[in-house]
């Protein structure tokens, strides 16, 4: 029987996310696999400093897409990079309240880095100080730390939409970009034994690295990519037009154009802190704020409340 079923729903610069879990046996999250909607709502904001309107249209549809599936069950939506640093936010997240009667919040990169440690170091080795790279389309983060406890975090204002600024890179674009990203790392306070890697970027990464045709995210889980494998694709997925890449197999046509800039952070990365590969985890700051039970006073029931 299923009991303290909630669904968070990840308002993210690239995409929205859903994922819905339960508990049968006490202490023990049983999960559906993850609905995502690729909407940009962070498009633009450097220039900006307001979310896209387009954006926001596609987040309105997903959300009215998902509001069936989410019938009495406590919603708890989490904004991050782009909704933080937006100048309407607040006033966004105040719609969909208005709109699907769901409470959101907007979390800090310190707990967007610490909800995703949580969330890829629950199989982790206890013993092992492992570090955990969440890539984003506004911002990454890196949370390090061992037994479950992190001892060290930062977020970061790079993310693969907001350093893509054309469809082409040419070998000096990413030349530039990838110095910027060097001078951007801060010295961590303790050296990884293990790095995992959560986030679109990193999870397609290893489905191209597998010639996945189709997604499966039970492959993806565990997957190991070295700094050459990651290396090989971004000299590959630069040589390519806008339109082949849409076609390579394990990268969704909708990531195709944002791809190169995160692969571009994530080698920065590891070249930065002398490290040569990384374990690709699905497991994120969703299933963070499951472990965490960190849905404080946001996950409410709106049907339940419209009856008082």
């Amino acid at each position: 029987m299923k009991h303290d079923e909630y669904a968070v729903i990840d308002i993210g610069s690239n995409s929205l996310r859903l994922l819905k879990g339960w508990q049968e046996t006490a202490g023990i999250w049983e999960f559906t696999p993850k609905i995502l909607a690729t909407t940009r709502l962070g498009r633009g904001m450097d220039e900006t400093r307001h979310l896209s309107p387009e954006g926001m249209d596609a987040s309105f549809q997903a959300m009215e897409d998902w509001k069936s599936l989410l019938q009495d069950v406590p919603v708890c939506a989490v904004a991050t990079s782009a909704v933080r640093e937006a100048c309407d936010g607040k006033a966004f997240l105040a719609e969909i309240r208005a709109r699907f009667g769901w409470h959101c919040r907007i979390i800090s990169g310190i707990e967007e880095a610490s909800l995703s440690f949580c969330g890829a170091t629950v199989s982790a080795p206890q013993d092992k100080i492992v570090a955990v790279l969440d890539i984003g389309g506004g911002s990454s983060e890196v949370a390090a730390g061992t037994g479950g406890l992190v001892r060290w975090s930062h977020s970061y204002p790079m993310g693969a939409v907001r350093f893509t600024k054309n469809d082409m890179m040419t070998d000096q674009d990413i030349h530039e970009l990838e110095s910027r990203c060097l001078s951007i790392w801060l010295p961590m306070k303790v050296r990884p034994e293990l790095l995992m890697g959560v986030g679109g970027t990193l999870t397609t990464l290893a489905a191209m690295d597998m010639g996945l045709t189709v997604y499966d995210s039970k492959r993806i889980e565990g997957c190991k990519v070295t700094l050459g494998q990651l290396s090989h694709h971004i000299k590959k997925l630069s040589r390519m037009t806008p339109e082949q890449r849409r076609h390579v197999p394990g990268l969704q046509p909708s990531r195709s154009d944002i791809i190169i800039a995160g692969l571009i952070i994530a080698r920065s990365f590891l070249l930065n802190y002398g490290l040569n590969e990384f374990i690709v985890s699905e497991k994120d700051l969703m299933e963070g704020v499951f472990y965490r039970h960190s849905f404080h006073d946001a996950a409410w029931n709106s049907s339940a409340e419209s009856e008082l």
